[in-house]
């Protein structure tokens, strides 16, 4: 956390089978494009000035969790060379969260395996955040394990994983 200390952390971690350049191209060059990928977000868009060869340095998700809000997240660090992507949350976090920041930092096995570790970090504040920061702990942890498969699935295979693909005909039948 930047300023204040987290008091919700959640880290996973997962080997992809392909190249880290394969892995960073659809984590951070195509960071906009989440939405393509990640069950828990049905839509994405990105937007904002490109970033050390990243599509944008901003993306707005379409949330599809229920109670959840749509969210906006800014790129804070962006090093292709280190393969570390760092964004913050600026929209769409329930009032009691001050801050979220969420870490990719990719490790190249050899040259044809990757290992990615994700962390979140969020500091809750107030009643409410003190009532639920554990459960927020679990949760953001669900999420995260969640996440790396989805992106293993994605990068390995060329399509969405299949928890990606339920949660596609979930939405489209929420729109009929």
């Amino acid at each position: 956390m930047k300023s204040k200390i987290p008091n919700v952390n959640a880290s996973a971690e997962i080997i992809v089978n392909a190249s880290i350049d394969q892995v960073w191209q659809v984590l951070a060059v195509e960071f906009g494009d989440i939405g393509k990928w990640a069950s828990g977000v049905d839509a994405s868009e990105g937007s904002g000035a490109a970033i050390n060869g990243s599509s944008c340095s901003e993306r707005a998700c379409k949330i599809c969790a229920t109670g959840f809000s749509d969210t906006k997240e800014r790129i804070t660090i962006y090093d292709k060379d280190g393969y570390l992507l760092e964004y913050t949350l600026f929209h769409g976090l329930p009032g009691f969260v001050k801050d979220a920041f969420n870490t990719w930092q990719l490790h190249p096995k050899d040259n044809t395996t990757t290992h990615v570790k994700a962390h979140t970090e969020m500091r809750a504040t107030g009643l409410m955040g003190f009532l639920m920061k554990g459960f927020m702990t679990r949760s953001t942890q669900k999420v995260l394990n969640a996440m790396c498969e989805e992106l293993k699935y994605y990068v390995e295979n060329g399509e969405p994983h299949p928890n990606k693909v339920k949660a596609i005909a979930k939405y489209n039948r929420k729109k009929k």
